[in-house]
């Protein structure tokens, strides 16, 4: 599986992080699972770190789309933002896609290739040591090597 999601409960931030290969049924599966586990809250800010997604060759834009739509009518959207940061030229394209269905859902929802930029939009100062180790390269290949 290549999406782990962590729930900073105090601030009412997900980060989901997104990386390897990504195919359709994971992401419809991984926005399900995210209507279900935070369908009584409301206003979530969510991160999703996209910069090591590698493999999208299984990922179709309707799923993206259609994905993104199922985020419609959960309480986690209510006065929520969404930020996705990307490292590629193609994850952007796909993210974009994303983001311009679930901007009309939530309060907003943008693409950023800085993690920095997303973090601050976000307001995650308070938190941002404790993000910065869950995506620094080494985490990421931990992670990596412990799913090979």
């Amino acid at each position: 599986m290549s999406i782990e999601r962590i729930y900073f409960e105090a601030e009412n931030v997900v980060l989901t992080l997104i990386y390897g290969k990504l195919t359709s049924s994971e992401l419809s599966a991984h926005v399900t699972e995210m209507n279900d586990e935070y369908n009584t809250i409301e206003g979530i800010r969510e991160l999703a770190d996209c910069r090591y997604l590698t493999d999208v060759s299984e990922l179709t834009g309707s799923t993206l789309i259609n994905s993104a739509a199922m985020e419609k009518g959960s309480s986690r959207t209510i006065g929520g933002k969404g930020a996705i940061v990307v490292a590629s030229d193609l994850i952007y394209g796909l993210a974009s896609m994303y983001a311009a269905v679930a901007r009309d859902i939530r309060d907003d929802s943008r693409v950023y290739r800085n993690m920095g930029e997303a973090v601050e939009w976000l307001k995650l100062d308070p938190i941002r040591t404790e993000i910065e180790s869950l995506i620094s390269e080494e985490a990421y290949q931990q992670r990596m090597g412990s799913t090979q």
